[in-house]
């Protein structure tokens, strides 16, 4: 059960794919190892919750999701529970491999969170190993704002979290 003091906090939520780097960047955003990450550990089969003040904006509750394609293989619940953290979100970062071209998937949430009107960017990470230009020319078709990121270097970081705190709503006092 989520806090109430959690719960009065804006939902940052990740998603993506198996091995993109949502639970990196979870980690990268929040300065602390919070998610266990690795080329030898299992894909997040649980949501991972992390509170955290995120200046200049205030109090927010960053959310590591089950990868995308790996939902179809799990329970009904683990499923729900990834719908209910995206339905719930205030914003949204959708993360993407560098190398990769877009998926199925991934077009899907982009076209989900539009019609849901639920702010959201794409962070393109593992820049470090090279960037597919048609990944980039496409999120630039499709009219996604994104960034280049890498978690593995710690750069773009800083830049993400500088938007989103622009696109958040602001707290009611």
């Amino acid at each position: 059960m989520i806090s109430s003091a959690k719960s009065e906090r804006k939902r940052i939520v990740f998603i993506g794919r198996k091995k993109v780097g949502k639970s990196s960047l979870v980690n990268a955003f929040c300065g602390q190892d919070v998610c266990v990450v690795g080329e030898d550990t299992e894909t997040t089969t649980t949501l991972v919750e992390k509170a955290m003040d995120l200046p200049p904006y205030g109090h927010v509750l960053l959310v590591d999701t089950i990868a995308v394609d790996y939902l179809n293989d799990l329970k009904q619940n683990h499923l729900e529970k990834t719908i209910e953290a995206i339905s719930s979100a205030d914003f949204v970062i959708v993360v993407l491999d560098a190398r990769e071209k877009l998926s199925p998937e991934e077009r899907n949430i982009f076209y989900n969170l539009k019609n849901k009107a639920i702010p959201f960017v794409a962070a393109v990470n593992k820049i470090e190993y090279g960037i597919n230009s048609e990944l980039i020319n496409v999120l630039r078709v499709l009219n996604i704002v994104h960034f280049e990121i890498s978690c593995k270097e710690k750069v773009g970081i800083d830049a993400l979290k500088s938007l989103i705190t622009r696109h958040l709503p602001m707290e009611q006092s």
